[in-house]
């Protein structure tokens, strides 16, 4: 982590120097050397903007794409673009409208003087410096400083860590060769369960229950959602860590909410079928699918009791955004989820209501709605805040990444009064967008059940024996308040209960009812 750190602080003061070319620096080190080097390979502004993104893009969620450039003169589709929205994503150079010459090169002596400043450690050769000044950076350059921080990364490793724990690993280490060489039962103890085992452990030791290791037996597919168009029983699921299958939200109107399911459900066996350790989210989801038409028992455990649930199996089609005209004064919007296009279809949904002149209440139902592209949601938040204001942040360990408001100003949402419906399945996105809205219209109804409170970014490391790790890098927070919504969820203004048995009944949804009522 200091190793990317170090890189991070690099990019950071290299751009703000692109900008102020001219240094007053007395050199105290050595370093290295510029004798018989070619200037045949040198690099533009471009080629290090490229590679020092290639450098941190482990760092980077998938969120960085939705960002909008303001440089001048770049082409949305190359890869410098790409390059400049994942170090804005991280905050690392600034979103400004000016151009930053991509094909100019840089003086090597410049360079290397802002590297030397930011890892501190020796880069440059007093007696060198007029040379360094006489030519631009190479890419045999750039080579050399990822030689000089992986060099300088180990030695941190090797000798930054303090003595205590240094013997708490050595003790790791030999708590595993004795029990592996002196246990009596050796001949039955299977490493690799104690290796899996022990490497849990650490990560259950975070106290974080969304970073988890994944043994091999596994698949890295831990958060597949039973989605998009199939033949199903229509539910989001989870596999927050192995063997526990865990259903965030039915899809509304789906036959698993028909059947009673709810979030926060596991799932422990499927047609008899005990879902264990050694089965993966994938293997546990291929139970659950099946021909429409046909019949599927779930176990399910909820509040320490075990229950089946049958569950008749449907085509399952799911619209994202759904909109239309609950009452001559009342205009109703679900949204599903913030997968792909769900901007565009919030926006649909709107020159709907526009048609409306006589609506004065606006229902947002986001109830089972799991989240997805925190970037759809910024987009979303764009028709409700002021243009330039901050609709949601993304706090990283070393840096914050703020998404501001576009300012659509297609309806002004002041002229009407906002109702949201929530429960335990909303979560993540879908609760930035509540807390956001509430925010900035504090008037704001929402009616239903405790929100899931997931307000953290997590990402994914492989490893080569199948095994993944995943954990959290970043917490989410809402716009202009940036209250943190992690372990905590959103209260509605009014708790109410689904009556599920009454929906089963006759379709009666006593949520939406209460916010069509009110007045």
């Amino acid at each position: 982590m200091k190793k990317i750190t170090l890189i991070l602080t690099t990019i950071f003061i290299l751009f703000s120097s692109f900008q102020q070319e001219s240094f007053a620096v007395k050199i105290k080190m050595n370093g290295i050397e510029t004798t018989n080097i070619s200037t045949s390979n040198e690099v533009s502004r471009r080629d290090i903007f490229n590679h020092l993104a290639s450098l941190i893009d482990k760092e980077v969620t998938s969120s960085y794409k939705y960002i909008d450039l303001k440089f001048k003169n770049l082409d949305t589709n190359s890869e410098l673009y790409k390059s400049l929205q994942k170090l804005v994503f991280l905050d690392l150079i600034k979103n400004t409208e000016t151009s930053i010459h991509p094909e100019k090169k840089i003086e090597l002596y410049s360079f290397l003087r802002l590297s030397e400043k930011v890892l501190g450690f020796d880069m440059i050769n007093p007696n060198e410096i007029e040379k360094l000044k006489a030519r631009n950076t190479t890419k045999n350059d750039l080579k050399k400083l990822n030689s000089r921080i992986n060099i300088e990364f180990t030695k941190f490793r090797r000798y930054g860590q303090t003595s205590q724990i240094k013997q708490k690993k050595s003790i790791l280490v030999d708590v595993y060769d004795i029990l592996i060489k002196e246990h009596y039962e050796k001949g039955n103890i299977s490493e690799d369960e104690i290796l899996n085992s022990a490497i849990e452990g650490i990560t259950k030791g975070i106290g974080d229950k969304h970073t988890v290791y994944f043994p091999p037996t596994e698949s890295k597919d831990f958060n597949e959602g039973l989605n998009g168009e199939y033949e199903g029983i229509g539910s989001y699921v989870l596999m927050e860590t192995p063997g526990i299958v865990k259903i965030i939200s039915p899809i509304s109107g789906s036959p698993s909410q028909k059947a009673g399911l709810q979030s926060g459900d596991i799932i422990s066996k499927v047609n008899g079928k005990i879902v264990t350790k050694e089965n993966s989210l994938k293997e546990v989801i291929s139970w659950i699918k099946g021909p429409a038409g046909s019949a599927v028992t779930l176990t399910i455990i909820r509040g320490g009791n075990e229950y089946n649930i049958d569950v008749t199996r449907e085509k399952i089609i799911i619209i994202n955004v759904e909109s239309k005209l609950l009452t001559k004064d009342t205009y109703y919007i679900q949204i599903k989820s913030f997968g792909d296009n769900v901007s565009k279809n919030f926006k649909n949904a709107l020159e709907g209501l526009k048609k409306q002149r006589r609506v004065k209440k606006v229902i947002i139902d986001l109830r089972n709605n799991g989240g997805g592209y925190l970037g759809q949601v910024a987009d979303i938040l764009s028709h409700f805040v002021e243009e330039g204001k901050p609709t949601a942040v993304v706090k990283y360990l070393k840096s914050n990444q703020q998404y501001t408001s576009r300012g659509y100003n297609m309806i002004d949402f002041n002229d009407y009064k906002i109702v949201i419906l929530q429960n335990s399945g909303t979560a993540s996105a879908s609760e930035i967008l509540i807390g956001t809205i509430k925010d900035y219209f504090p008037n704001t109804t929402i009616i239903g059940e405790k929100s899931y409170g997931k307000g953290s970014v997590q990402t994914i490391r492989e490893y080569k024996d199948g095994s993944t790790l995943k954990y959290t890098i970043a917490k989410w927070f809402t716009g202009k308040t940036q209250t943190g919504i992690d372990g905590i969820g959103i209260l509605p203004t009014i708790e109410l209960e689904f009556d599920s048995e009454q929906y089963k009944k006759d379709g009666a949804d006593n949520q939406l009812d209460k916010a069509r009522l009110l007045k």
